[in-house]
């Protein structure tokens, strides 16, 4: 039995180190139990390296496309990359996303 309840998810996360942690993460928002639930995204993608915290967000996006928080953090991850292009890309996204 899988939990659906975020903060059962951020309890164990909480627990355990960073790779059982991103195990967890991932089970709990592409396996079904909370893909909605921003927080749990937002965490898998910080512990996550650049290329794949992208297709985390990208995920994040695609099943939660209305929260800005996701948009905004994949805009920053960009940034602090160096790709200016895509930051732009992604912003200009965002506001098409929320006209």
């Amino acid at each position: 039995i899988i939990p659906d309840s975020e903060r059962l998810w951020k309890a164990a996360v909480e627990l355990e180190e960073k790779d059982s942690a991103r195990v967890l993460l991932t089970r709990a928002v592409e396996d079904g139990c909370c893909p909605l639930s921003v927080d749990l995204w937002l965490a898998l993608a910080r512990l996550e390296e650049y290329e794949q915290a992208r297709k985390v967000l990208n995920n994040a996006r695609k099943k939660v496309p209305s929260e800005p928080q996701i948009w905004f953090t994949a805009a920053k991850l960009e940034e602090a990359n160096g790709n200016v292009h895509n930051v732009q890309k992604i912003l200009e996204r965002a506001m098409r996303q929320f006209a």
